[in-house]
């Protein structure tokens, strides 16, 4: 027998128009974010002509990833626009599922007082 999920009352139906808009505004953030990623190539003082080439294509790679992240935003804004205001799914149970514990509160429009502080799976280096 398959057991019942794991349901409570945060779990109570959201508006999937709220949850499209919560995916596009952390897009649109992580795209602001990526594009301050620059500095890091930016100057960098090259040896030979390979360097060089590797430098260029790093740069672009970031370029890449930020104008990927702007338009998912887009399309993801767009999707709530079009979307049926009735249309509900759980987004709180959804958001268990995402291992970054202040993405996951912020994914389900849950405050910040109830993050806990030693909860997401972040690694820096």
């Amino acid at each position: 027998m398959i057991a019942a999920p794991h349901t409570d009352h945060a779990d109570a139906p959201q508006a999937m128009t709220d949850i499209l808009g919560r995916v596009a505004r952390e897009l649109r953030e992580t795209a602001a974010s990526t594009d301050r990623l620059h500095c890091l190539v930016e100057g960098v003082a090259w040896h030979n002509v390979k360097e060089k080439h590797e430098l260029i294509r790093s740069a672009q790679a970031i370029d890449a990833i930020e104008q990927t992240l702007s338009a998912l935003s887009d399309f993801v804004s767009a999707l709530a626009e079009l979307a049926p205001r009735q249309w509900e799914v759980a987004g709180a149970a959804a958001s268990r599922r995402v291992r970054l514990a202040e993405l996951a509160a912020r994914l389900a429009d849950r405050p910040r007082s109830e993050v806990a502080e030693s909860s997401g799976d972040s690694e820096f280096f």
